[in-house]
């Protein structure tokens, strides 16, 4: 007998349809409702393991980021639970149609961490360019203040306190430039970026390992030792790495979900 069977599951499905975005709608939303009308068919019962995220973005015709998100959401309001080194599992939760209200405002109401993290690619390997050939002996030390109150957050295990405090570090950056308008876009940024769901995402893949903090704590410090250099070229390079890490662990490196 089929094992899912065995334990009073249903088999997984072969195909979830292409999602078809209506206008004002993020895939993500669309993904997590679809996830949620087969919870509530009786397709995925409580302790069905989900799909691997790449099977689902193959047959649902979207990218693994939107997919990424739409579970999160739904971990995040209870329905889905994470395994570490598993996978995602449907939860037994109560009241499903309020929590499937929250999960899909969850994503209705946050910008896609995914994007929102391109966009501070772009912008943030600007500004430490130019902070590093503007930046005075005062923000130089109240980079290195943010940057030591961050890693040790890290560097304890404190991860919810790590991701906050990389606000002021990256403002502290930002506020090096001397540019009231670099700082007032970078403030923007960092509101969008600190959603319910990026401190989800961001905290939960750093509490399934530990280890797993040390590779970003060594490029932060790595960024001051830059700018202290006055080394732009490195500074815009560890930046970059910075970003294209964040997305990584984020959105690619996860395959076992």
């Amino acid at each position: 007998m089929n094992r899912n069977r065995q334990k009073g599951l249903v088999d997984t499905p072969m195909e979830f349809g292409k999602v078809r975005q209506a206008k004002f709608q993020r895939k993500s939303a669309f993904i997590a409702e679809r996830i949620l009308q087969l919870i509530k068919a009786g397709r995925f019962k409580p302790g069905f393991k989900l799909p691997a995220e790449r099977v689902l973005a193959e047959q649902m015709g979207v990218g693994r980021p939107s997919v990424r998100e739409a579970i999160s959401a739904l971990q995040l309001v209870g329905i889905l639970e994470s395994r570490p080194g598993d996978g995602s599992y449907v939860a037994e939760p109560c009241g499903v149609d309020e929590l499937m209200v929250q999960a899909l405002n969850v994503l209705e109401e946050s910008d896609s961490p995914f994007e929102i993290l391109q966009v501070r690619k772009a912008m943030e390997i600007g500004i430490v360019y130019i902070a590093v050939a503007t930046a005075d002996s005062d923000d130089i030390r109240a980079i290195q203040t943010a940057w030591k109150q961050k890693f040790e957050k890290g560097r304890t295990g404190k991860f919810r306190d790590f991701i906050g405090h990389g606000r002021e570090f990256h403002l502290a950056i930002a506020r090096a430039t001397k540019s009231k308008a670099i700082e007032a876009v970078m403030e923007g940024l960092l509101n969008i970026t600190s959603s319910p769901l990026w401190l989800s995402m961001r905290e939960g893949y750093f509490n399934e390992d530990p280890r797993r903090i040390q590779p970003i704590l060594a490029l932060h410090g790595d960024i001051v030792r830059a700018i202290e250099a006055r080394d732009s070229e490195a500074a815009v390079r560890l930046m970059k790495e910075h970003f294209d890490l964040n997305l990584a662990q984020c959105y690619d490196l996860a395959d076992n979900a």
